[in-house]
């Protein structure tokens, strides 16, 4: 099976543990998708990836605005 890498990047007021990831797990468990999450949220980490919306999901390299990907059927599409 392949592994999907996904990453939640945070502004710093949301911490790790967001219910994102949660709602990621939930996703991929009931769709029988194995993923790798890591949460980001220190600046220097999330400015890697080009972006200063948040919360934005990165899924194999390629960024995401959380707001527009937020619903199952959205998210499932990209991991």
């Amino acid at each position: 099976m392949k592994t999907t890498e996904i990453k939640i990047l945070h502004s710093s007021c949301c911490a790790v543990g967001s219910p994102i990831k949660s709602q990621i797990e939930r996703i991929a468990k009931k769709n029988n998708l194995e993923v790798k999450i890591e949460e980001l949220s220190e600046l220097e980490d999330t400015m890697v990836y080009g972006t200063m919306i948040f919360p934005s999901i990165v899924v194999n390299g390629k960024v995401y605005d959380y707001k527009k990907y937020w619903t199952e059927e959205k998210l499932l599409s990209i991991i």
